[in-house]
């Protein structure tokens, strides 16, 4: 057993499905505990998903439940080891909260995203001009430049993951004014729509804007990201605002984030009528 910060929702996934099959065994907490030599407390803790759970356990586990199924045992340890693979943000999270650590892990293992952004250019999207104005000026406290280059550092990995390790399916809406509000500066913004021009000629990247003029629908409140994950995890979208960060797990909720997406989409210029678009940008601020 091993207590980690990074706790995340591959540990409550793993938790829960545990659970569903010590339930389906017909077995207590106190009755598996006994028979596996944990507590009762410890084995909830499991189940919760609050501390990570050691391959033997696991596997114990496995054999007491009677779980037959061999997808089921495959899920269950490919969840187990995947919560004990160590990631390129695994070493010093002192100053990555919770919430970003499962975001970056989605980023990492999905295997297709869809992402709106209304308000500015995603990070995934950024160039480090772009990236050091936005966390300049993402708090009123004041911004030491240490914290700045941390930031930098952490959003290049990210790229560097989706864009260069893996080539991830993006798929990406940004409003009108996020491409043409000014951020950081003329130098920054050309920077910036260069950079976009860029990436939008990727193959796996589609950039897509929607016009100010597009009609507006319910759904396009806010920005969010919704991850298609391979097998056995679950399809997941994530929702921030000022109020903090959630992740939708249920499968209607997440259903409707993935039709809002497609809305944006059919509404949005084509990925060649936004690479214009931007271009025809870039020459007003040259």
């Amino acid at each position: 057993m091993s207590k980690n910060r990074s706790l995340s929702l591959r540990n409550q996934w793993l938790g829960e499905r545990l659970k569903a099959a010590r339930v389906a065994a017909g077995l207590t907490l106190k009755a598996a505990g006994e028979q596996l030599n944990l507590t009762d407390a410890t084995l909830s803790r499991f189940e919760k998903g609050t501390v990570r759970v050691r391959h033997p356990y696991v596997k114990e586990m496995i054999h007491l439940y009677g779980v037959s199924d061999p997808l089921e045992r495959d899920a269950l340890l490919q969840f187990n080891k995947d919560s004990w693979r160590k990631d390129w943000w695994d070493g010093d999270t002192t100053d990555i909260d919770r919430g970003f650590l499962d975001y970056t892990w989605l980023e990492a293992r999905s295997k297709r995203i869809r992402i709106f952004s209304p308000l500015l250019i995603h990070g995934l999207l950024q160039s480090p001009g772009y990236i050091r104005a936005v966390v300049d000026h993402a708090t009123e406290a004041e911004i030491t430049a240490q914290h700045v280059d941390r930031q930098l550092e952490i959003r290049l990995a990210r790229q560097k993951t989706v864009f260069q390790d893996r080539t991830t399916p993006l798929s990406v809406v940004l409003e009108e004014a996020a491409i043409l509000r000014m951020v950081g500066g003329r130098t920054v913004m050309c920077e910036q729509l260069e950079h976009l021009v860029a990436v939008s000629e990727l193959p796996h990247i589609q950039i897509r804007l929607l016009p100010i003029t597009a009609e507006w629908d319910a759904g396009y409140a806010g920005p969010f990201s919704y991850f298609e994950m391979p097998d056995p995890f679950p399809e997941v979208a994530y929702i921030e605002n000022l109020a903090g960060r959630t992740f939708l797990e249920e499968s209607g909720k997440v259903s409707r984030i993935r039709q809002v997406h497609a809305a944006l989409v059919r509404s949005a210029l084509s990925p060649t009528k936004t690479r214009n678009f931007i271009r025809d940008a870039l020459k007003e601020l040259q």
